[in-house]
């Protein structure tokens, strides 16, 4: 009896694999690209949505990729809107431990040319990395609107050497 599976293949039965190989090929490629796959399943917003609900904003910055970041790196950067246009809503002043122990990131809030302002604190889990700029991605800007003026009172401010974790965005374009 002989055995067919080790015979050479004929040039026709070649392309033909070829063929289905490519198309397998495209059909994968289109598939990572084509709308409603999972490539099109993330935020419309840069940097991600607000926590779903039933989870908190540990758990959703968690899902960030936090990465150490020396607190004397953040200060003064531009924090931006979390929507498409990425609109600029102010500048980090300062980062501090909360009485609870919670890390808030203090930003320079609202204005105009620098009139106006006004200080809030933001938790730094509801904060990531966008390049060069910070983004709040757990807060709409009606609810940054709603949040009071900050008070020092006893939180304590982190030194510039400090490290806390922050969540990383991916860029929008």
């Amino acid at each position: 009896m002989e055995d067919n599976r080790f015979q050479p293949i004929s040039m026709g039965e070649t392309s033909r694999a070829k063929r289905l190989l490519k198309l397998s090929f495209c059909l994968a490629l289109l598939g990572s690209v084509w709308p409603g796959s999972s490539v099109f399943a993330q935020s419309g917003t840069p940097g991600g949505m607000p926590p779903p609900d039933g989870m908190s904003l540990a758990q959703s910055a968690a899902m960030r990729f936090p990465q150490p970041v020396r607190v004397g790196d953040l200060l003064n950067r531009n924090v931006l809107q979390p929507v498409a246009t990425q609109n600029l809503l102010g500048t980090v002043d300062q980062v501090v431990r909360a009485a609870d122990g919670a890390v808030n990131v203090v930003i320079k809030f609202g204005g105009f040319l620098g009139f106006g302002t006004r200080l809030i604190a933001v938790p730094a889990d509801a904060m990531v990395l966008l390049g060069r700029d910070m983004e709040v991605v757990a807060y709409t800007p009606d609810q940054l609107d709603a949040l009071p003026t900050y008070s020092s009172g006893a939180a304590q401010p982190l030194p510039s050497d400090s490290l806390i974790k922050v969540g990383l965005a991916k860029p929008s374009h």
